[in-house]
């Protein structure tokens, strides 16, 4: 199976299997502290009290634990984020739930980070190219897929570049450089350096150079190190560096709406993701326990 289909494949049996942890500890804990009282408060003669007790229970161990739990794996992996790209100069800031931002300035140029679930982790770079080309290790099956929107990659014919997997917009430029030997060596570096993701992919669209990092084999966590980013950084400037100090590309482009509006994101506010959970999850489930509860003690 070719590898990154067969990545793909462990990701999302990861996935599923995480998804029936959840259902595993919640159904029973409903059965013994909802249903079960439920029926013993309907056959038996029992105190209101054994009936609210077990439903506020399972109600503080669903939030407190779900929440809990939640909360601590977030900010676990900020801390991570944090003590690996804060040190490079860069802020960090959460995104919707899971995601995670870092922006600033490294060694002169705009830079800007952004994890979100896969794992994915991008790191981009300014720069005043202004075309397009992309790199990564070579695979049959989404070549294949690629040819399907008329993307085709660059013939190569130097045997150190047979592992490679190139497209371009302006193909002169970029065979230019390749052939330089520290544009490959950092191209290399960089798509086989020692992380926890299991695809990479260096990429230049329109005013950044971009380093992409996808899946894991670690299940709940990516620890990245402070060393790990820096070495990223600078062979990901040190590149830039070198395919600007060519002529400029002939053929160039624009960047699309799509690419400059993600480049600009804002933070999002706390609020607005209290506001989020409360009108969705909280208010819901405080207005319809106690409407069960009636219906339950004055059933007619």
């Amino acid at each position: 199976m070719p590898k990154t289909i067969s990545i793909i494949a462990q990701s999302y049996l990861r996935g599923c299997a995480l998804g029936f942890i959840a259902p595993v500890i919640v159904i029973p804990l409903g059965i013994v502290l909802i249903f079960m009282p439920i029926w013993a408060f309907t056959h038996f003669t029992l105190s209101i009290w054994a009936l609210i007790i077990p439903v506020a229970l399972f109600v503080f161990i669903l939030l407190a634990g779900g929440f809990g739990f939640l909360i601590w794996a977030l900010r676990r992996r900020a801390n991570r984020l944090d003590a690996a790209f804060v040190p490079l100069g860069l802020e960090g800031h959460r995104v919707m739930i899971s995601m995670r931002n870092y922006s600033g300035w490294f060694r002169g140029r705009e830079a800007y980070v952004h994890f979100r679930r896969g794992p994915t982790l991008e790191i981009y770079i300014n720069t005043p190219l202004q075309t397009r080309m992309s790199v990564d290790e070579s695979d049959r099956i989404t070549t294949s897929i690629a040819s399907w929107v008329n993307r085709y990659p660059l013939e190569l014919s130097d045997p150190s570049l047979s592992n490679l997997r190139v497209f371009a917009l302006d193909e002169e430029w970029t065979r230019s450089l390749l052939s330089d030997p520290m544009a490959l060596t950092l191209l290399r570096r960089l798509l086989e350096s020692d992380s926890p993701f299991l695809v990479r992919q260096i990429e230049l669209m329109p005013g950044s150079f971009v380093f992409r990092q996808h899946y894991s084999n670690n299940w709940f966590d990516i620890d990245v190190k402070s060393d790990q980013a820096r070495s990223w950084f600078d062979d990901l400037l040190a590149l830039a560096g070198i395919a600007e100090s060519l002529p400029a590309p002939l053929k160039t482009e624009k960047a699309q709406s799509v690419e400059q509006m993600f480049n600009n994101q804002s933070k999002f506010s706390r609020w607005v993701l209290i506001i989020l959970l409360s009108v969705f999850l909280i208010i819901p489930l405080c207005v319809a326990l106690p409407i069960t509860l009636f219906l339950i003690l004055f059933k007619p």
